[in-house]
């Protein structure tokens, strides 16, 4: 059927408007954490794309009048149900432009369906807005009403950053066009690293949006992304089924599926090797401008920044300790094992050979029992130059998830 200008006034008249509900998921919970209420019209029994309505109601000038129609019935159709967590609603931010922000409309929507504002994420793109002081007086106003903003469709662009800063959002989800591929796309795999890395700036939880691929969604959880959005999960649906047997049981295999997949992937592999990496190089390189007297301290900020590491420690050119052991706070130790005490020689140790006949560097073990714990650990190990040009490896250990 082709859509036309009357199809949608009508639709709008008429209210015939169907929502559908898709749910956001927490891989460590195995949970839902929202849904995002999704709009579709309706006509003559066929369903019309939510893109043909704004689109064809924007040059109506009815755009704004879609919009609540859309976000009253959502709500209406999630306080309904008592079981579901948090409603994800879209807000089309075009009807900013040149109108006066905050009327409060989506709080008075929300107390008539008896939802609490906390329970409402509010999402925004940006992108299409031009008057930016409207944009923030709106942000503001229902920020301090209690409502949680979302910044929808976070992609690659000069202007990302200054969106992300401007808006200060409590969530952001990152676009498909980031998330599809990422496991083989090396572009993507850094773009979406640097979103993650400004959300932790900025205290943001992420969403990866779109993901249909057991590959996408275990690279975007390497990568340090919170949730997943998409149809390797869930497609939209209506309430009655989101919350079926059937449903239930889609998300527990898919869990089930992501363990396996993680041991044997690929992808995972080499994104845990270079992270590995990370850890290590980051510490030599904090270590190599400190003198001696320094070291213990800065093991134990480091240790204490990474909840990864169960321990650190450094060694000198012939092999002697020339630290503590640095442990992790509050860490388990199995009777009959005791970290390595300082001046303890480990010249015989492959993460002390390899590095010092320079065989491997960084140098990464497999998984073994620690002699410090008694735990299955992994370490590794890489050199710096201190201010003498003395040679020095850093050992970090660490725990098996």
């Amino acid at each position: 059927m082709k859509v036309t200008a009357e199809i949608v006034r009508e639709i709008i008249e008429k209210k015939d408007i169907i929502v559908e509900f898709q749910p956001i998921y927490s891989l460590n919970t195995k949970k839902y954490i929202g849904l995002e209420a999704l709009a579709r019209g309706k006509y003559k029994d066929e369903i019309i794309p939510p893109y043909f309505l704004f689109e064809y109601a924007k040059k109506d000038g009815t755009v704004l009048t879609l919009d609540r129609i859309c976000r009253e019935k959502a709500m209406r159709a999630f306080s309904a149900e008592s079981s579901a967590p948090s409603l994800f609603i879209n807000f089309e931010t075009s009807v900013l432009n040149g109108i006066t922000s905050g009327t409060g409309e989506i709080q008075r929507s929300a107390a008539e369906n008896h939802i609490s504002p906390q329970n409402i994420v509010i999402e925004l793109n940006e992108s299409r807005v031009k008057d930016s002081y409207n944009l923030m007086m709106f942000v503001d106003f229902y920020r301090s009403k209690g409502f949680l903003i979302a910044l929808d469709n976070v992609s690659a662009g000069l202007d990302t950053l200054n969106r992300i800063m401007l808006i200060n959002p409590d969530i952001i989800k990152i676009d498909r066009a980031i998330v599809s591929q990422i496991d083989s796309n090396k572009y993507n795999q850094e773009v979406f690293r640097s979103i993650i890395n400004t959300a932790k700036q900025i205290g943001a939880m992420t969403v990866a949006e779109g993901v249909e691929t057991v590959d996408e969604v275990i690279t975007c959880m390497i990568l340090g992304v919170d949730y997943f959005q998409g149809f390797y999960f869930q497609k939209p649906e209506q309430f009655n089924y989101l919350f079926t047997n059937e449903a239930r049981l889609r998300v527990e295999e898919a869990a089930q599926k992501l363990n396996i997949s993680t041991k044997k992937n690929p992808t995972v592999v080499n994104m845990m090797i270079e992270s590995y990496k990370r850890i290590i190089y980051e510490l030599v390189n904090r270590l190599s401008c400190m003198t001696h007297d320094d070291y213990n301290a800065e093991l134990r900020d480091y240790v204490d920044e990474h909840s990864e590491i169960e321990c650190a420690f450094l060694i000198d050119s012939k092999g002697f300790q020339i630290t503590d052991t640095v442990m992790t706070p509050n860490v388990e130790i199995l009777e009959g094992y005791h970290p390595a005490l300082m001046g303890v020689n480990h010249d015989i140790k492959n993460y002390f050979y390899a590095i010092k006949e320079q065989i491997e560097d960084p140098f990464i073990s497999g998984w073994y029992i620690s002699n410090a714990t008694g735990k299955s650990c992994k370490t590794i190990s890489s050199k710096f130059y201190n201010n003498k040009g003395e040679m020095i490896v850093a050992c970090v250990d660490l725990k098996k998830q």
